[in-house]
């Protein structure tokens, strides 16, 4: 033996270096040292290992790229102009709601109502639109994750939903029909969007497999052997992997956005285009066609949750399966494929039996879609009948039908909440027995393999558990995504359903004139080769519809009868088998009891309804001329949202209105306005001068005057609100509709108690000036004293029978019998 000498017996009672012994400036020189010293060996060694992956490379460029180009193209697209148009919109939208702005620093309240600060009501009703304004914004919901849809808890609608959310069949292909509306060819802007996502989500996917596993490789090889080389490599490594990965999450969350927006507007706007067809918002709304509960809620919310769900599951579905793939490629390279299989098979068998014992999300989704549904619409009709129950003192009982709807909806989430504790659990089992399945069958190779050193070993070992755990936990998240699929599904079906209700309406009103169409050509063809000679109306018109007919110049009814619908199926008979003709010139008036169907009559005539038997026929437009022969003066007047200058010209769109859209539009285009030449600029402004002092007119005519001749300060056409129901009175109102009529001086037009809210005194004015312009009036009213301005007078008996009788005036002041039920029965 030797002896140990001084230097041997310092060296081994020298304690060992700990971190405490390792100050932090210190720490930092050292790094900085070491950087120093194989910085370039870091930087070559994983530039060197970027070179060999072609498919990494590849998407990287492609990555960067789509991202750069797309960001750029939609910061061109969205021009200060038309952001700027946006703002005024918003503070304009703010304004009319009267919302009132609070700074947290100057807390200065902003100004009430329309942008020129003008307010014509009185204080309390003031204070009255004040507070239902704002509620009516709150009907809107805010969408989040999971928003309720839905209308009535006990609808027949509701009930059938919640049964309908299961993935199947029918499943996809209502996905696919919706899609379809999305992307109508493979170049669409859509389309490019999924492109460009796709393409982030196999680079982000590339970096987190390939990245990672040579990040896990050299922190492992460095710090289980004390290498600074290895060290620095791992330091380069992860900084490269750190930018790529800033890059790539923040263009897939900018790709996701715009994905959700364009799939949002493509499908609105087709909503829109198939809700304004064939009459399909009258359908919905007041027919119930379809069954449809809360139509507007479907377009507007539930829309906008599909799109948010179905961008959402995009992205995180095509993650997880090529993170799944890549992983498992590299991880076989170490432990081959038959573990991994095996592993999967085991996890894809717990993973079915759990869902089994899962109940099912969708169903508990369709139900608390419905009891929000309602419940919003219980706040929706105390917001709509605000004055009433005001009046009434109702405050207290609708308190509690306001809680009992609370309550139904309270109560049904929290029975959910329990069941979703099965839900919790089998998903939680399903995701750590992954971990602890895959955790054996990736530790015995490596506890069995002893021929490698301790170091490269471990190096070895912790580079695949990592892939493995990765691939596990991708996997897992694929066998999940029938979670997200059921959430999907309750929108999709609503959706679905919206779309085929709608679509199912236009194909009837399509198939109803082509029908229609090819009967009178039938018997147009029949009547020629019988030699039949002159053509009469009931030559050409059978069966029971509406007919439009060119060339005619009255209303006619043959043989009419008219029902009224019940909410059980069949009619309820108003009107058997009526007879007339209104020609211009002969005023008719309709009176009768109410539910006598004076209402339903005139809904046959716009063709809202099918009569139950008989022929209706109206007049047409002349060739070559925009007026519509009927117009329709109802007794609650729409107003639109616009300025007052809208309102009278509804539904054209006016001149001021049009030029600025032009105007705008060229801006756009680069092309300014003062490319137009000179004579055209002066006949625009001239022509919108002229509509100005016609709209001018038409409201004197009506009686209001005092908005455009000073009587109000601060009002005039330019004057925008809201709403204008809650600035306008009744008779204000029906005035406006007034005002409309004598814009465009329509040959006939339908007045449904028009001057209800009217002065007595001052409605024969309003029917002398209309009659005076040449337009034939069908009236229904309730005052006698509008019987001097009509020739014929229809007065339905509302005896269950369909009773009626048609009087004629003789000289003005004597009535003599044309026509009745009696005698048509005789």
């Amino acid at each position: 033996c030797t002896k140990p000498t001084r230097a041997t017996m310092t060296a081994v009672a020298k304690p060992p270096v700990t971190v405490k012994d390792v100050g932090l400036v210190q720490g930092l020189l050292v790094v900085a040292a070491q950087l120093k010293k194989y910085g370039r060996d870091g930087l070559d060694t994983n530039i060197k290992v970027v070179r060999q992956d072609k498919l990494y490379l590849a998407f990287l460029a492609i990555s960067c790229v789509g991202f750069s180009s797309l960001a750029a193209r939609e910061f061109v697209a969205l021009s200060s102009r038309d952001r700027r148009s946006a703002s005024t919109a918003i503070k304009e939208c703010a304004t009319m709601l009267d919302l009132k702005e609070v700074d947290g620093k100057e807390k200065k309240e902003q100004t009430l109502l329309s942008p020129d600060g003008a307010s014509r009501t009185s204080s309390a009703k003031s204070n009255t639109s004040d507070t239902s304004k704002p509620s009516s914004v709150a009907q809107e919901p805010t969408v989040g994750k999971r928003k309720g849809k839905g209308r009535r808890s006990g609808s027949n609608s509701s009930l059938k939903t919640a049964g309908s959310e299961k993935i199947g069949a029918e499943f996809w292909d209502e996905v696919g029909y919706l899609l379809r509306i999305a992307s109508p060819s493979y170049c669409c802007r859509f389309n490019q969007l999924l492109a460009a996502q796709f393409s982030l989500l196999v680079m982000r996917t590339l970096l987190t497999v390939r990245a990672n596993k040579v990040n896990t490789f050299y922190l492992t090889r460095a710090i289980s052997t004390a290498s600074w080389k290895f060290w620095t490599r791992w330091f380069f490594n992860f900084g490269g992997w750190m930018g790529s990965a800033v890059v790539v999450n923040s263009g897939l969350r900018y790709t996701e956005t715009l994905i959700q927006i364009e799939l949002r507007n493509a499908l609105t706007k087709q909503a829109h285009r198939k809700y304004m067809s064939a009459n399909n918002f009258y359908r919905t709304a007041v027919l119930r066609s379809g069954g449809l509960d809360n139509v507007d809620q479907r377009i507007v919310a539930d829309i906008d949750a599909f799109s948010k769900e179905a961008a959402f599951l995009y992205g995180h579905s095509f993650k997880p399966i090529l993170e799944f793939t890549l992983s498992l490629t590299e991880a076989a390279k170490e432990l081959g494929y038959s573990r991994p299989l095996a592993l999967f098979g085991a996890q894809i068998f717990i993973t079915a039996v759990l869902r089994q014992m899962a109940p099912s999300l969708g169903k508990m989704i369709a139900k608390e879609q419905a009891l929000e549904g309602g419940f919003r619409h219980t706040h929706a009709r105390l917001i709509a009948h605000a004055e009433e129950v005001a009046l009434l003192g109702g405050a207290e009982r609708e308190i509690g039908i306001l809680d009992d709807g609370l309550k139904n909806l309270v109560v049904t989430q929290r029975w959910h909440a329990l069941q979703r504790i099965r839900k919790s659990a089998a998903d939680n089992i399903s995701k750590f027995q992954g971990l602890l399945v895959g955790s054996i069958f990736v530790h015995v190779p490596f506890m069995v393999r002893a021929a490698n050193s301790e170091g490269e070993r471990i190096s070895v070992f912790r580079a695949t558990e990592e892939l493995m755990l990765r691939c596990g936990s991708a996997f897992t998240e694929v066998l999940l995504l029938g979670r997200n699929l059921d959430e999907l599904a309750g929108y999709t079906h609503r959706l679905g359903q919206l779309f085929r209700t709608m679509d199912l309406g236009v194909k009837e009103e399509n198939a109803k004139t082509l029908f229609a169409t090819k009967e009178k050509l039938a018997r147009l063809r029949a009547l020629r080769e019988n030699g039949g000679g002159a053509l009469s109306d009931g030559d050409l018109n059978g069966g029971s519809s509406t007919e439009h007919s060119s060339g005619s110049d009255s209303i006619s009814f043959h043989k009419v009868s008219v029902g009224a619908p019940e909410p059980g199926g069949g009619h309820r008979l108003l009107i058997k088998n009526v007879t007339m003709a209104v020609r211009p010139g002969n005023n008719l008036l309709i009176t009768g009891p109410n539910g006598s169907g004076k209402t339903s009559l005139l809904r046959v005539l716009a063709g809202l309804w099918e009569p139950l038997d008989g022929t209706v026929r109206t007049p047409t437009p002349v060739s070559g001329k925009t007026q519509k022969p009927l117009m329709w003066l109802p007794q609650r007047p729409y107003l639109l949202q616009g300025s007052l200058r809208d309102q009278v010209v509804y539904p054209n769109v006016a001149l001021a209105e049009s030029n600025a859209k032009r105007i705008k539009r060229e801006r756009r285009q680069n092309s300014p306005p003062v490319s137009r030449n000179g004579s055209a600029k002066r006949l625009d402004e001239k022509n919108q001068d002229d509509e100005d002092e016609i709209v001018k007119k038409c409201l004197r005519l009506a009686g209001l005057g005092k908005f455009v001749d000073g009587g109000v300060q601060g009002v005039g056409l330019n004057t925008r609100h809201l709403e204008w129901n809650d600035v306008l009175s009744g008779g204000e109102r029906q005035r406006v509709g007034f005002a409309r009529l004598f814009y465009h001086k329509p040959p006939f037009a339908i007045l449904d108690e028009a001057t209800s809210a009217i002065n007595p005194d001052e409605e024969g004015l309003l029917y002398q000036r209309v009659l005076q312009q040449g337009t034939t009036v069908v009236s229904i009213a309730h005052r006698l004293e509008l019987r001097k301005f009509h020739s014929l007078e229809l007065k339905l008996l509302g005896d269950g029978k369909g009773g009626w009788a048609l009087h004629e005036s003789i000289g003005g002041k004597e009535w003599r019998l044309m026509d009745s039920s009696a005698e048509d029965a005789d």
